[in-house]
Formats: structure tokens, sequence, C-alpha cells
């Protein structure tokens, strides 16, 4: 039998009624999440920050690449269950939760960060910063669904690298 991961969705200030637990199944969470969560960490030491918590950029583009994971994922699998379908919509939301569980924060804490998170996204989205490194997850996609995880990872760090310097860049013109 496969093992399941169950991930803690803090959702928004508006809708937030404590944690609801999802369970994403082994399979899901090995095609969606675990290469980005791998490659984010990795952008966030070389920026020189050991705990990908502490890097903004990096869990920013973790949400983005995640995001688009489970959008094509869905498309894919038209016919996926109710409940597995909400699992794979809050992943984004949900490995952001993970991640920043590593820098003990109390629930309040948490969950504000969470909240900045999906703030700083929605700016993102609006600024549409984000277009070319977003359209580059079909093909990273198709690397991960024909079982080419070395292909996959290397492509996923090229499109961190772009996503965090995209957001970096952003930031900049923001504060001029």
């Amino acid at each position: 039998m496969a093992r399941s991961f169950t991930m803690l969705c803090t959702m928004n200030h508006a809708e937030s009624s404590g944690n609801d637990a999802l369970v994403l199944p082994s399979e899901q969470y090995e095609l969606i999440v675990a290469p980005v969560l791998q490659v984010a960490a990795k952008s966030a030491a070389t920026r020189g920050d050991p705990e990908l918590y502490n890097d903004m950029a990096s869990m920013l583009a973790l949400m983005a690449q995640v995001q688009a994971l489970a959008k094509h994922y869905l498309e894919d699998h038209p016919d996926t269950p109710a409940e597995l379908t909400r699992a794979i919509e809050a992943a984004p939301t949900s490995v952001c939760t993970m991640a920043l569980q590593r820098g003990e924060l109390s629930p309040a804490q948490l969950a504000d960060c969470i909240w900045s998170l999906q703030a700083a996204a929605k700016q993102l989205r609006t600024a549409k910063v984000l277009g070319p490194e977003i359209a580059a997850m079909a093909k990273i996609w198709k690397l991960l669904r024909s079982g080419d995880r070395p292909a996959a990872l290397s492509a996923l760090l090229s499109s961190t690298k772009d996503i965090v310097n995209a957001i970096d860049g952003w930031e900049q013109r923001r504060a001029e």
C-alpha cells in the first residue's frame, strides 16, 4: 500500500477556522510537491539562507511552481475524486505551511506568514511578474510524468532561478 502524506493547510484569515488536514497520496506528492520542495530548498541555500522558510522569493517560487504542477495534474486527470482534487488544490499553501513549520512559529505567526505569502503571490499575479517562468512548468510536468526526474530537477532549478530573479527584480523596481 502506498504511503500518504498529510499536509496541514491553513486557509487565509477570512476563511480560517483552524487547520484542516488534507491527505495527498504519495504518487501525487512525488509528482507535484517533492521535486519542487527539493529545488526550492536548494535555491534558498544558494542564496545564502540554509532554511527555505527565511527566503521569501524561494517560498513564492515554491508556491507558484507547486500551483502550476497541480494545475497540470488536474488537467491531465479530469476525473480526480473531489477529496483528492481539494488536497491537490491546497498543495501550494500546504507545502509552504510545511516549510514554515520548520521555523517553529506559533499558530498565529504561521497563519500570518501564510496570509502574507498568499497576498504576495496575488501581487505577483496582478503585476504579471511570472509569465514565461510559469509557462516553463508545462515542460517540467511532461518530464516528471515521463519519469525523467534528473532532467525535471534540472529544469525546475533553472525555472526556480528565473522565478526568484523575476521576483527580486520586481521588488527592486518597486523600492525605487
